[in-house]
């Protein structure tokens, strides 16, 4: 009789906690879903926004080797 009703309770316990768990994602994801993504820089390409990055971080590394032209 007492194995039965400690089962039973264990077995409403993670029913409990499951719902919580996905009240807790319902809830923290549903701000998220009604916002409109826009990127806070528009670009003509995003190959250019690499392209600028890859020359600069070379330029950089030339520098610190020592080819830079100083």
């Amino acid at each position: 009789m007492a194995s039965a009703i400690i089962t039973s309770a264990k077995h409403g316990a993670y029913v409990a906690i499951g719902l919580y768990l996905v009240m807790v994602l319902v809830v923290s994801l549903s701000p998220q879903s009604q916002q409109a993504v826009e990127p806070p820089i528009q670009v003509a390409h995003p190959g250019i926004q690499f392209e600028l990055r890859a020359h600069q971080a070379m330029a950089d590394q030339a520098d610190v080797a020592g080819v830079g032209g100083a």
